[in-house]
């Protein structure tokens, strides 16, 4: 029987849960998502508190009792001083153009706009609504990504670190106020090809092009080394990998393999030479690579569905031999959307029997979104807070 801890900060609560470790209780740290304003035309926004991180925190705390981490900025990354961008806009054929300059040649991609393009006149690299509008991809074979790679680059710039450190500095006075963990993002891998490449696209290249994926991930294993090194001297407690489009819903496990493994491995290390723990995110089609997640050595696996018509919870669960912690609870498209919370709690109970209080951290999965029912999400923490 797992021997409960005196009572807890929250940071070293949720910390402790992440490293399967004695706990005073489970921790609920919940992905709230709020939504762009596109995306919520027509909806009724339902969270009950204002736009900043403190309301939100605050709120969090004090009104709902559950264990927030407050998200940083670790550096992403930044483009050569000497490229330069345009964007505009063609109103008779409604397409967003957008075009970096670089020593390399054009890297360019087009939107096809319509009124669910929520970026306004911008075309980011790593957004989901690439694949739905894209006329052209941002990387279609090895010139764009050699102008691509002017683009993307580690952050080195003395302006930037400076800025990140002054934005670390207000999330880190939030985190010690109410005595939180902090996270941050540490990279993409493919779930960031597939938004630059297309998903059809990304899939084919591997197959018929993979020295063009393979080089292309190197720049993202570059950036993410990067970004972990930059976590680290900031003092950043959990280093979130992005998996979410790295799963057998794409791949095969051997791709996966093939393409990932080892700089997984490489980014989950430095992390862990520090000190750090790295969930990360995985959310559907995870079945066929049970094997190959074991084998990797991270911390936790983060909003895997349960309720996927595809997916063994207990299966999941059983397969990871009590290595990685589960940052997991009710599905957003099967439980949190039903108007009938006994749903949601139902998942909540079933995390809990299955998964145990060992290594076990709530939240929806992947989040709770601002039009969906509050409802819901108060049914997931008031189910928590009776089996924690």
């Amino acid at each position: 029987m797992t021997q409960q801890k005196p009572e807890m900060t929250s940071r070293e609560r949720v910390l402790a849960a992440f490293r399967r470790e004695p706990v005073d209780y489970v921790p609920c740290s919940p992905g709230w998502n709020p939504l762009s304003p596109t995306q919520r035309v027509g909806k009724r926004f339902n969270f009950p508190w204002g736009p900043s991180q403190y309301e939100e925190v605050a709120y969090n705390v004090n009104e709902l009792g559950v264990d927030p981490i407050v998200s940083c900025s670790c550096g992403g990354y930044e483009s050569a001083p000497e490229v330069s961008s345009r964007t505009w806009f063609d109103a008779d054929k409604q397409l967003i153009h957008k075009v970096y300059e670089t020593p390399a040649g054009e890297l360019s991609s087009t939107i096809r706009y319509d009124e669910r393009w929520p970026h306004g006149l911008e075309i980011p690299f790593f957004t989901d609504f690439n694949p739905g509008h894209a006329d052209k991809s941002w990387i279609e074979n090895e010139q764009d990504l050699e102008c691509f790679s002017y683009v993307f680059r580690p952050v080195d710039s003395p302006d930037t670190l400076a800025g990140l450190r002054f934005s670390f500095m207000e999330g880190k006075r939030i985190a010690d106020e109410f005595r939180l963990a902090t996270q941050c993002s540490i990279g993409l891998g493919l779930s960031g090809a597939l938004q630059t490449f297309g998903p059809t696209q990304l899939s084919m290249k591997m197959l018929e092009a993979p020295d063009l994926v393979d080089a292309y991930l190197d720049l993202d294993h570059r950036v993410n080394m990067r970004c972990v090194e930059i976590a680290i001297d900031l003092g950043i407690d959990i280093l979130g990998r992005n998996g979410f489009y790295e799963t057998c819903d794409f791949y095969s496990p051997a791709m996966l393999e093939s393409f990932l493994f080892d700089r997984l491995q490489a980014e989950t290390r430095a992390a862990h030479d520090a000190g750090k723990v790295v969930p990360y995110t995985v959310n559907t089609g995870i079945m066929p690579m049970l094997g190959y997640l074991r084998r990797l050595d991270l911390d936790c696996l983060r909003t895997v569905d349960i309720a996927h018509k595809d997916h063994d919870l207990e299966e999941i669960v059983v397969s990871q031999e009590e290595t990685k912690s589960f940052w997991i609870g009710p599905s957003s498209a099967y439980h949190l959307q039903n108007p009938d919370s006994e749903v949601t709690r139902e998942a909540v109970r079933e995390c809990f029997h299955v998964i145990g209080k060992t290594g076990l951290i709530i939240s929806p999965c992947p989040s709770l979104h601002s039009i969906m029912p509050w409802e819901s999400g108060l049914a997931m923490i008031d189910e928590w807070k009776k089996l924690r």
